[in-house]
């Protein structure tokens, strides 16, 4: 190239690439991209582009631009990777150098994410006016183009969809924004309770845009939370958190409606993203859902990244640990543990624990087995031992005479904590009042069953054959039918269905070729540019398996008459 735009501040890379086609002076299209990357085949990304070590060798001579620079100041990876782990952050920065874009998308977890990306380039009216008069002409913002931000943080008014398509249409074209393109039908009007919190969420993400905070393990974060929601009362220091509080204060807080809005409803109160991200596992979700977070517990962004929250065990501090460890005392003792256990956590005595508990007042509940409260003879020469032994043997018995055709086993499932204590305290009368049942001989007719099954699975292996691809294998056939807990270990006794199921069964790589040619005819339909991403994206195939299978598409590709040189 013999020159190169100068990118304005907070411009999208793609942008960028878009004014340089408007004056490269190519006539054609694809022209351009054998000028920025020495190649045809490549696609026009939005988020994370990729091949930026190609732009960057392109460059004319004495340029001062790097792909570093590019990925951290014109593209939306300083907002989509801000949470991950420093050895994740790399590999996707490897993948946008080189050519392996599809990759980036799929580490961050774009592609399988539940939540939508943008469908259409977005612009706020009055940044666009200020862009033509300063600069000349309007550019594509990074800011505005992250999903979950509706308002311009500078102009703190609502930002408006273009009529350019982010994906679909053309992907090997950047367009730039123009009067034409950039229009507002409709003028936008959102609720004064959403406003504020649309500017929230819209300077924390210009601030991750432009911090270029440290990469942190996602442990790191887990305890910044974990500190705060112990501060706020939704946790104790035994890990335990109030998830049915947590989740019914944070909708309060935001509103069910804007969180529908930024796709990050809590509707199961027990089991949701919310109720995994303050958990202690390694799952990373998207950033926004951070920043929710973060704002409801009134944690900065500052301190998130680079203070560490909670007690810091000073010895000017003395006074504050000492309470928090007996804030702490109090819990466990409300556990039923004895008190060894109890200093066992603590990294204490049982002497200390025992003169803190006197000191406090506590009432305790402690385990019959421990917790000093039997110190001078043993539980079971007590009273009170006698006295519950006899109530659950009785128990014992009543429950057999009330189930007198379950065996003892059966019985055990559902009365677990009666069966433990018996089992431990009074095994031998255990064993002695127990029952097996009897076993019932089969009056099974498995040819007729075996010529029923048959053309029931006939019809299930017509639907998966047909619509989005399945994977045809004996357990979703089983599945289908509600007979997945026998069907695959008494297939010897169906020699029709198995021979059957034997014959339509499909491989991983046959199921990745079906899901392939479904995908393509999918994208015909749609009218959509057969590529590296798009398949990976509509087929669902991770790109490691597609190595495997390549020339199987390369054929499908060829025989349909498409260019497979992506491959």
């Amino acid at each position: 190239m013999n020159f190169f735009p100068t990118p304005y501040p907070d411009e999208i890379l793609y942008s960028t690439l878009g004014r340089y086609c408007i004056r490269s002076g190519n006539i054609k299209e694809i022209h351009n991209f054998e000028d920025l990357f020495s190649t045809r085949n490549c696609i026009a990304s939005v988020e994370l582009p990729s091949k930026i070590d190609a732009l960057i060798e392109n460059m004319p001579v004495n340029s001062i631009y790097t792909a570093e620079y590019f990925i951290y100041n014109h593209t939306l990876f300083p907002f989509y990777a801000a949470f991950i782990e420093p050895q994740r952050a790399e590999k996707i920065i490897k993948s946008m150098r080189s050519g392996r874009g599809a990759d980036a998308y799929i580490r961050l977890g774009l592609v399988s994410n539940s939540i939508d990306l943008n469908k259409y380039f977005r612009f706020c009216p009055q940044c666009f006016m200020e862009d033509i008069e300063i600069y000349g002409e309007p550019y594509w913002h990074r800011i505005h183009q992250i999903t979950g931000v509706f308002v311009c943080p500078k102009h703190k008014a609502p930002i408006y969809n273009s009529q350019v398509l982010v994906r679909g249409g053309s992907r090997q074209r950047f367009i730039t924004p123009s009067i034409d393109n950039c229009i507002v039908e409709k003028e936008i009007y959102y609720p004064n309770e959403y406003i504020e919190k649309m500017i929230w969420m819209a300077e924390d993400a210009q601030r991750l845009l432009n911090s270029r905070f440290d990469f942190k393990e996602q442990e790191w974060f887990k305890r910044q939370f974990r500190a705060k929601l112990i501060e706020k009362g939704y946790a104790r220091m035994n890990n335990f958190v109030h998830q049915k509080k947590l989740a019914q204060d944070f909708i309060d807080f935001y509103g069910e409606d804007y969180l529908k809005l930024v796709q990050s409803p809590v509707q199961n109160k027990s089991q949701n993203w919310l109720s995994s991200m303050v958990r202690y596992n390694n799952r990373i979700t998207f950033t926004l859902r951070y920043l929710l977070l973060a704002r409801f517990l009134g944690i900065p962004l500052d301190t998130l990244f680079n203070e560490r929250i909670g007690f810091k065990c000073e010895y000017d501090d003395i006074d504050s640990y000492q309470q928090l460890w007996e804030k702490r005392l109090v819990e466990l003792s409300q556990l039923g543990l004895s008190i060894r256990e109890i200093a066992n956590i603590l990294d204490s005595t049982p002497k200390t624990v025992r003169r803190a508990i006197d000191k406090l007042g506590i009432e305790t509940f402690w385990k019959y087995n421990g917790g000093g409260k039997y110190v001078n003879k043993k539980y079971t020469d007590t009273n009170e031992f006698k006295v519950k032994r006899d109530h659950l043997r009785a128990e014992w018995i009543k429950l057999h005479n009330k189930y007198p055709n379950k065996s003892s086993n059966q019985i055990r499932q559902s009365h677990q904590a009666l069966y433990r204590w018996l089992s431990k305290y009074d095994l031998e009368w255990l064993r002695q009042h127990s029952r097996r049942k009897a076993n019932i001989s089969s009056t099974v007719d498995w040819n007729k069953r075996d010529k029923e099954l048959l053309s029931k699975v006939k019809e299930v292996v017509k639907e998966l054959q047909q619509g989005k691809p399945q994977r045809i294998t004996w357990s979703t056939i089983g599945s289908r039918l509600g007979v997945n807990g026998w069907l695959l270990k008494r297939k010897d006794k169906l020699p029709l269905t198995r021979e059957y199921i034997e014959s339509v069964k499909e491989g991983l790589q046959e199921f990745h070729i079906r899901k392939i040619k479904w995908a393509i005819d999918k994208l015909e339909k749609e009218d959509k540019e057969i590529t590296y991403w798009n398949l990976v994206e509509v087929a669902g195939v991770k790109p490691r398996y597609l190595k495997f299978i390549s020339k199987e598409i390369k054929d499908i590709l060829i025989e349909k008459g498409y260019n497979c040189d992506f491959l």
